[in-house]
């Protein structure tokens, strides 16, 4: 087991404070802004964000500490390892819990191991999220593909039960040894190929504009086809094949100038996707 003492807290144990933000008006004299505060890390003097009033900061510290809790009244499991990762001098922070001993075989040899993931940041570009779900350990080309099961997001503009949330999250360890039997279903329900990209491109690839028009991302479109043709030529012509091709979108985002913020936001694409008529329908979900 790994320990928050093990990692240095100053990552992401910073202190932060929020403080007046002024402007020079039309007549040359400065004046203090009533509708915005910035948000300054205070052992660095940078600052880190500028919001409304509204904004109700919650310092990484607090998301760790929660998550790390709830692992530990949830009794699940004695063997994690967490990892937190900090972007852009502090201003977003990722982190990771992984349980090598909750582990669950959908296939022979297809192991998928349960994940906690949380995400926190003070510029305002990530909501605070929590979720838990698999992680696929696909040996034979090293690659990973993360598996959905429950999340939970929030505004920092609304009032945050962290803690609570955090025990939310673990209770989802529950839904994922069940899992199994759903992803049997994926396994066991076939799906055509021209089935499957209607399904790409009207949820995965679906730009909606306004007045009711919309347009499709063909570049995603292109890239998540591949993968789902790439998909059945091992898995076979079937749901699974299509759930690991969004997976693998939802984990590789190595060309992007962020990858840590596409990769969030594939995943939320994801998860949504997972949510429609649509994919109720081909699944039997």
């Amino acid at each position: 087991m790994l320990d928050t003492n093990t990692i240095p807290k100053e990552n992401w144990d910073f202190p932060i404070k929020q403080v007046p933000v002024f402007y020079n008006g039309y007549d040359g004299l400065q004046r203090e802004a009533t509708t915005h505060r910035a948000i300054i890390r205070e052992d660095t003097n940078q600052m880190l964000g500028l919001h409304s009033t509204r904004y109700k900061p919650i310092t990484h510290d607090d998301v760790v500490n929660s998550m790390m809790d709830a692992v530990k009244e949830s009794h699940i499991s004695r063997d994690y390892d967490l990892k937190v990762d900090v972007y852009e001098d502090g201003r977003k922070m990722k982190g990771t819990i992984m349980f090598p001993d909750l582990v669950i075989e959908p296939e022979k040899n297809d192991y998928i191991s349960f994940r906690v993931q949380f995400y926190n940041s003070y510029d305002g570009s990530w909501a605070f999220q929590q979720a838990a779900d698999g992680l696929r350990l696909w040996c034979l080309n090293g690659c990973t593909t993360p598996d959905s099961v429950a999340r939970t997001f929030a505004k920092h503009t609304t009032n945050v039960n962290v803690q609570g949330s955090g025990k939310k999250i673990m209770a989802g360890a529950d839904t994922f040894i069940n899992n199994r039997y759903l992803f049997q279903k994926f396994i066991d329900t076939p799906i055509d190929i021209d089935t499957a990209e209607n399904f790409i491109e009207r949820t995965l690839c679906h730009i909606p504009h306004k007045r009711g028009k919309s347009s499709t991302n063909q570049a995603r479109f292109t890239e998540l086809s591949n993968y789902n043709r790439k998909e059945r030529r091992s898995l076979g012509p079937n749901v699974w094949a299509l759930y690991n091709a969004m997976t693998y979108w939802g984990s590789h985002a190595g060309n992007s100038k962020s990858p840590a913020t596409a990769l969030l936001a594939r995943n939320n694409v994801i998860a949504k996707s997972m949510k429609s008529d649509t994919w109720r329908e081909i699944s039997n979900a």
